[in-house]
């Protein structure tokens, strides 16, 4: 008979037992694929971003896969300690009783869909060169097959980050030892207090 902790894989089971994977993992190897999580999870974002929001229209291709490249990895590592840490100060208004140490494993966990698409990008760059990380996308545009795809792709996206959403909301809900609705409050409450200094400074500077 195998041994457990040798057949048992997070990577598949994250995506449809998030709760039980998440405790198996902090139970059993609570480092396991941590820092290629942060790492490569946060090289997706930083993609995600730049395409979203057009940087190639400020920036070079080579210059923006740099910044990516280099941004990413780091922004991975900043993003898991201020989210736990902000998760796990919420989590307590909800009776939450997670460490710190769990916590980051559940935001970085939840991150493991945007690592399996990761390989999609070079995809893209074949297809649609340069254009993935521009606003304008007149080569795409003029070609019915491009723009299909490009539309598919982006499907695919906004799918994926809803399921690193669903897994949080789990995640998150696993190492506190309370329901998903209590962690919905939770990130809710982390929602708000990142939003809110935002858009009272859109307030405070919008013409009047």
């Amino acid at each position: 008979m195998q041994d457990e902790s040798t057949t048992f894989n997070p990577w598949k089971s994250i995506w449809l037992d998030s709760r039980a994977t998440i405790r198996h993992i902090i139970e059993t190897d609570p480092n396991r694929s941590l820092v290629l999580l942060i790492v490569f999870g946060g090289l997706a974002n930083a993609l995600n971003y730049a395409a979203n929001f057009g940087l190639g229209d400020m920036m070079s291709f080579n210059q923006v896969l740099a910044l990516c490249l280099i941004a990413g990895p780091l922004s991975g590592f900043i993003n898991v300690y201020i989210w736990s840490w902000l998760l796990g100060i919420s989590a307590k208004l909800f009776g939450g009783a997670a460490t710190q140490r769990d916590m980051r494993r559940a935001v970085a966990w939840s991150w493991a869909p945007l690592v399996y698409l990761l390989p999609l990008w070079g995809v893209k760059y074949i297809l649609f060169r340069q254009e993935i990380f521009k606003s304008e996308r007149p080569f795409i545009e003029a070609h019915s097959f491009l723009r299909s795809l490009h539309g598919l792709f982006d499907t695919v996206d906004f799918f994926i980050a809803l399921l690193t959403i669903f897994i949080l909301f789990n995640t998150v809900a696993e190492v506190n030892g309370f329901s998903i609705w209590k962690s919905v409050g939770t990130i809710g409450v982390v929602l708000l207090i990142l939003t809110l200094p935002a858009l009272l400074l859109m307030r405070f500077f919008a013409p009047l």
